[in-house]
């Protein structure tokens, strides 16, 4: 089965993305094929030497950068979200897959499920 997450919202603004992330994990354990896509604002949780203690949460690159110890090595990012804040690949904290919208459609489409996703 293929999960897809689509991660979208600012990082720490509340617990959703973090949620999203051990949803991935979870669903990784029970041998799904998991894949994460970051977009739009969501695209600053991989920004890597990232600090969340002073607002007493936990900080998200630390989180992702647990993925492949779940298998979940497909993560995506928006290749406009990336131009659109000026953020390169080597600024994250994992590797990642720049994805055209295009290619995100196609993505989504390959999905038997997805979890997320803005409407």
């Amino acid at each position: 089965m293929n999960i897809l997450g689509i991660i979208s919202r600012p990082p720490y603004q509340d617990s959703h993305d973090l949620e999203l992330i051990e949803a991935a994990m979870v669903a990784a354990v029970f041998d799904m094929n998991v894949s994460l896509l970051f977009r739009d604002a969501g695209i600053w949780a991989l920004l890597d030497n990232q600090d969340a203690s002073p607002l007493e949460q936990r900080t998200l690159s630390k989180v992702l950068t647990a993925l492949p110890a779940y298998e979940v090595e497909n993560i995506y990012v928006c290749a406009d979200s990336m131009d659109k804040y000026a953020l390169s690949g080597q600024q994250f904290c994992l590797p990642i897959i720049a994805l055209s919208l295009i290619e995100q459609q196609q993505l989504i489409a390959q999905q038997h499920a997805v979890l997320g996703a803005q409407a």
